[in-house]
Parts: structure tokens; sequence; C-alpha cells
């Protein structure tokens, strides 16, 4: 292909992409008043609560890593740190949803649509954050809901003398030095307290939750809860409790204290799940010291 042939192709690939971005905005103008219409989610947990919210009709487009029900297919167009903006554009969306995770393309997605940066940390950021999708989709009673639901069930706080919960984001069997830990200061650790835990970590923690095994020897908590990466086997819960029951000198493993958690990794509207399958295990933990942990 000759150099004119080669220029042409690329400038009629971005008027092509140009003209779509132009038609979503003005349709975004047109109909956000109202409430979206055709969304694009780029993070698993806001397509979650857009889908429990009775939005699913408006979804036009997801995050490569999203969960949608059996049977539904929707296109994926990447995640809010590396967005197809083409495909995006294509779709002619009024409304882009992502979470503040750091380095979210917020400018370049708003060129294309509304894009709506929504903060899913804390408690208080996701009931706020319910309420503005609910906003923004025509769902405010639904929203309002939702927000009132899960503030109610994740604002309980354990007694002074609860079990102190170390609790694992997955265990590497593999990486035993590897321990990422749910934050105190997260929607998880909310779901942990509301379970009845004290988290053994007791403060806020701005950065990655990781420690060292050294750290953790020095936690020393009385029970430790791992929560599986999704679609674990049986053999693989066993074996992340097998491999950390090897350190020997935690008060957790001589009790045999040691959990398998069946429970959700999301933070969307099913975390309330968890806080049931927390407050189970913890009722098992409370019985006589074991031999070895428990496998869900």
């Amino acid at each position: 292909m000759n150099r004119r042939a080669i220029l042409g192709s690329l400038g009629a690939l971005l008027f092509s992409a140009g003209a779509a971005i132009t038609i979503g905005r003005l349709a975004a103008h047109k109909t956000l008043k109202g409430g979206a219409t055709r969304v694009v989610s780029l993070s698993p947990a806001l397509t979650e609560t857009v889908l429990t919210l009775g939005g699913a009709r408006k979804l036009v487009a997801v995050s490569n890593y999203c969960q949608l029900p059996n049977g539904k297919q929707l296109p994926r167009v990447g995640s809010s740190l590396t967005p197809s903006y083409e495909a995006i554009a294509g779709l002619r969306p009024t409304l882009i949803l992502c979470d503040d995770s750091a380095g979210a393309k917020r400018s370049e997605l708003a060129a294309i649509a509304p894009c709506e940066i929504l903060p899913w940390l804390t408690l208080t950021e996701v009931v706020g954050s319910i309420r503005r999708i609910g906003q923004m989709l025509g769902q405010t009673p639904a929203a309002e809901a939702l927000a009132q639901r899960l503030d109610a069930r994740l604002s309980h706080k354990p007694a002074p003398d609860a079990p102190r919960v170390l609790f694992l984001l997955s265990y590497d069997a593999d990486r035993p030095a590897e321990i990422w830990f749910i934050k105190p200061n997260s929607l998880h650790g909310a779901a942990l307290a509301a379970a009845g835990a004290r988290n053994a970590v007791t403060h806020e923690v701005p950065g990655l939750p990781r420690l060292s095994v050294e750290e953790l020897i020095t936690l020393d908590p009385d029970q430790v809860f791992i929560l599986p990466v999704p679609g674990a086997t049986l053999e693989q819960r066993q074996k992340q409790l097998d491999a950390f029951a090897r350190l020997a000198p935690l008060r957790a493993v001589k009790d045999g204290r040691i959990g398998i958690v069946n429970g959700t990794q999301s933070v969307g509207p099913s975390i309330l799940e968890l806080v049931d399958a927390l407050a189970a295990m913890l009722g098992k933990m409370a019985g006589p010291q074991r031999a070895s942990g428990f496998v869900e």
C-alpha cells in the first residue's frame, strides 16, 4: 500500500471514531436528564449494582472482568485503566461508569460521553455512590432502598471482646510469603465487623494491604479466614488451608482456628451474602479447639 493510501485509511478511521464520539455526546446530552439509557460500566462492582437496581436493559457494554447473569451477553470493552475507546464510541453510550481506581482514563472517556468516576472503598463511599447511580439511571427509589440495606447491615460493630480475625484475600500456597489481607477501612472489612469479628489489623491502611511473615507472627491473630478466588475447587481450598497451617508459631494454627470462607470477592451488593458466610464461620470457630481448620 502506498503512502497516500495509508494516510487515506488512517484519516477515514479517525473520522469514523470522531463521528461516533460526537453522536454519542449528542445522544448523552438529550437523554441523561431523564436517566441514562445506554450505559457502559467499566467496573465489576458498578455493573453488579446496575443489575441489582434493575438496569440490565440499559447496559450496552461492560469491562472484561464483569460478571453477568447466565444467558446475558454484552460486548467487553477493556477496563477503566485500559478502555477500548473505539469500541465504546461505536456503542454511542449516554453514560460511562468507572470506579476511582488510580489511572482511570477519565478525561479520555469523557470525550466520548458523560463519565462518572465513583469512589468505592469505604462503606460511606459505596452507599453514596449507589445513590448517585440510582439518580443517573432514573432508579432513585431502588437505589435508596439498596443503600439503606447495605448501610444498616454493614454498620454493625463487633463486641470489644470479639475474636481478632485476620481476613486474607486468598492465599497462594506456592507463595507463602505473600500475605494479602483485608483492610479494616474497606467494604470487606465492614463485612467482617458486621459478622461479629474484630479485624486483627486495627489501623487504616492507605497502600497495599500486605504483611510479611514476621509481621504476621507479631500480629498473632486469634483466627484466620481465607477468602479463595472465584471458582476455586475444594482441593485448591484444602491446599490453601494446609499451606497456611505450616505457620506453626501462630496461635490460630495451634488452635486449629483457620477457615476457608465460602464467600464473594465482589465489593458489589452481593457483599451482604459474605456477612452471613463470615458469621457462620465464626460460629464454627466458637466451639472447642480443633486439630485442623475448616473448609466450607
